[in-house]
Formats: C-alpha cells, structure tokens, sequence
C-alpha cells in the first residue's frame, strides 16, 4: 500500500491512522494464509520526525513439525519504523528508516520483510507433543506404538549380532 503523506510533510495534520488489509498470495514454507493480514497503525509528525507504527494481526494454517497434524495459528507483529524522505539522508544507515519517495511511502514490502523475519520458527500442535514414532511413523500422541524400544547402539550391532549366535 502507498501512503501519501502531503498531510503530515504540509503540516495539516500529525498524524495518519492505518487500517488496511494485506493479501498474502503465495505459499510460504508450508504455511498457507486463509485471509489478509490485518495491518493497524499510525504515522506521527513529532516535530519533524516521522514516526511509523504498526500491528499485524495474522491467520495461518500449517502442519505440526513434529506430528504433521494439521493446525491454525495466528501471529502478531508490532513494527516501528522511521520514515525519511528521500534526499535527507547523507550518512546515515538506511536500513534504520523508511525512504517515502515523492512524499508517498511504500508500507507492504518492508512489512512482509519483517513478517518473514520474525515468523515463527517452530509450529507444534502443543507443547507436550510427542511426534511420530521414528521407526513406524505412528503419531504417538494417540498411544504407543509396537516397535522394539531397545536400541542397540549401529555402532555395536556386530557384537550383538555374534552373542546372540553364541548363546
């Protein structure tokens, strides 16, 4: 989304209140987004420096990473920015602020640059999930399953092998 801010650099007000959607098209890692990312904010003129706002409010469907159950999860990001026109600054860190070119700021590629950043990474069912069985692939939060729990170390398995023949 472009936002004009004519207002706040003309002085005729102080502050631009936010509330739009924001439509994630495409696939993300596994994760789909069954509807627009709610994005909350506001601009604010304090004496010449601008100041950006915002929440993100999301919705997203993914598989369990350790039972591969299906889930839903939502997922808030606040993000603050500096905004500087651009021109103004000389030596300065750009990736401290915003650039707004011709007065008018892109919001939606350095928000879903920080949505991509701060996502979680690790999406469980719920915190005592147990996983998948790594032998059989039985979900073990539904019971246990049959296989062998012994181990014997790979490492070993020769000299198993050869005591078990000799006994």
């Amino acid at each position: 989304m472009k936002i004009d801010l004519s207002p706040i650099i003309g002085g005729d007000t102080d502050e631009i209140r936010l509330d739009y959607p924001l439509t994630i098209q495409e696939e993300f890692h596994g994760v789909t987004f069954p509807k627009p990312v709610r994005v909350l904010g506001t601009i604010i003129n304090r004496a010449g420096y601008i100041a950006l706002t915002v929440t993100a409010e999301l919705s997203y469907n993914t598989l369990c990473d350790r039972c591969l159950a299906p889930i839903s999860k939502s997922f808030t990001l606040a993000f603050e920015k500096t905004v500087a026109l651009s021109g103004t600054l000389e030596n300065e860190d750009r990736d401290d602020y915003l650039i707004a070119e011709d007065r008018m700021l892109e919001l939606d590629e350095p928000l879903l640059e920080a949505l991509i950043l701060d996502f979680p990474t690790k999406n469980l069912c719920s915190e005592d999930c147990k996983g998948l069985c790594q032998h059989c692939g039985k979900d073990l939060n539904e019971g246990p399953c049959s296989c062998e729990k012994k181990e014997i170390d790979p490492r070993l398995a020769g000299l198993a092998k050869f005591l078990s023949k000799n006994n």
